[in-house]
């Protein structure tokens, strides 16, 4: 009988097919090790901007704040994304919070007691990869369990 290596899989998300390469290769090994994928989408504010500021939805309505309307938007985007792995016999639960990205990895992975994490990696080099940084280093640096990049070269 095999044991299950993977039981809880944490894939980051940044909405970019940078993300969805790494969604994709999260999904087969989930449904080879009958995981768990835990979609998670960070929004970080500008500076300028807190989360209690307030902005009216393009949809109209009701003035919100930018802390609700960021994780509403990332809510109804995870959910869109997740509703395409179930399709795939893959159990998906989907996370979307605010703050420092590679923290809000860290935390993530804590209270889902991930097993692997599952992140794109841009593949920058030189002066982009310095001005830029990577949020995926610093998760690979201060992750408590593994990390599987995926990387994709930007395009142009």
């Amino acid at each position: 009988m095999m044991q299950r290596m993977w039981k809880t899989i944490l894939v980051p998300h940044d909405f970019s097919s940078c993300a969805n390469h790494a969604s994709a290769l999260a999904r087969d090994v989930a449904k080879i090790h009958g995981a768990r994928l835990v979609l998670l989408h960070v929004a970080e504010l500008p500076p300028m901007l807190g989360p209690t500021a307030t902005v009216v939805p393009d949809e109209g309505g009701a003035p919100i704040t930018v802390r609700d309307y960021a994780v509403r938007s990332a809510e109804a985007h995870l959910e869109d994304l997740a509703a395409r792995l179930r399709v795939d016999g893959v159990d998906v639960t989907t996370v979307a919070s605010l703050g420092n990205v590679s923290s809000e990895v860290a935390d993530c992975a804590e209270r889902e007691q991930v097993d692997l994490i599952v992140m794109g990696t841009h593949g920058r080099t030189g002066l982009a990869h310095v001005v830029l940084g990577s949020v995926t280093e610093k998760v690979v640096r201060h992750s408590k369990v593994p990390v599987l990049t995926v990387r994709v070269e930007d395009a142009g």
